[in-house]
């Protein structure tokens, strides 16, 4: 299974907020708002199970710029790590980029007589958004999905499976037998995926899975020509090639604003400024 990571080409941004706190040498919980020296990170931790990261992420007071923070869990067998304090697991970081790698997994038990079912994902900080090159595939039998952006009630996609009274299929293609999809047509912070049974007759015994998995992936040529992994992931989460999400600084208040404080400022040659 490729990972995105590899060959990933968008650069970190910087959003400027409006309004927002001044600029300060410390932020909240010991996040940073000046660029750092090698020597003032030098007793940073750098690494997290078999995870590699660097400024702007890090652990621990003056190690991460604000909203960059991580924790790293050692109450497991294996480490994991987590984006500040939240549940959002990482499983691999491009501290270049901005970027992480982070599993979304929806697993429903459907119900008979129950023909409406509802996932939602929010992102656990501002400036943390799902990328728009991430796709939404959605494994099962006889259903419709609607997807929104969350708390708006904009519809963003759909799509719709049918298994024409025979079991979801194994393998082959995420064509709408068994398996849909819905390309992100935009970055999001939130959405919800309305899905709408058209077999409420039906019981989970009659499928081949028990209900409805959906998950969100950054491969989306993987999983549209592989669906037998799709559907092992059911069973086995360590198959599934997790979502992109992008992490933007929003520590200043505009952009003219940050360019005036060479200290702090972290855009540089290749990255964007932009107002939000």
């Amino acid at each position: 299974m490729s990972t995105i990571l590899s060959a990933i080409s968008f650069v970190l941004m910087f959003l400027a907020a409006w309004p927002q706190a001044s600029a300060a040498v410390s932020g909240p919980a010991g996040g940073i708002l000046q660029i750092p020296s090698n020597r003032s990170l030098a007793h940073c931790i750098t690494r997290c199970g078999d995870i590699d990261f660097s400024y702007p992420f890090g652990i621990g007071s003056g190690c991460f710029r604000q909203g960059f923070d991580l924790t790293c869990n050692h109450s497991t067998k294996h480490p994991k790590l987590f984006l500040g304090r939240s549940t959002v697991q990482v499983t691999n970081i491009d501290s270049s980029y901005g970027i992480v790698l982070t599993p979304i997994i929806f697993k429903l038990a459907t119900r008979p007589g129950t023909n409406t079912y509802n996932m939602t994902w929010e992102a656990p900080a501002k400036g943390i958004t799902l990328a728009s090159y991430n796709t939404l595939f959605i494994a099962g039998c006889d259903f419709d999905v609607t997807l929104f952006k969350y708390g708006t009630g904009d519809m963003v996609g759909s799509c719709m499976s049918r298994c024409a009274g025979k079991k979801a299929p194994t393998g082959g293609h995420c064509n709408g037998i068994g398996c849909c999809l819905i390309q992100l047509p935009r970055d999001l912070a939130a959405f919800r995926a309305k899905l709408v049974s058209t077999n409420t007759t039906a019981t989970q015994s009659d499928w081949l899975h028990p209900g409805i998995m959906a998950l969100v992936s950054s491969d989306p040529d993987y999983y549209s020509y592989n669906t037998s992994d799709l559907f092992s992931s059911w069973t086995n989460d360590s198959m599934i090639d997790g979502a992109v999400l992008r992490v933007a600084i929003m520590d200043q208040q505009s952009c003219e604003g940050a360019q005036l404080k060479n200290e702090s400022y972290a855009c540089s040659n290749g990255s964007s400024c932009r107002n939000s």
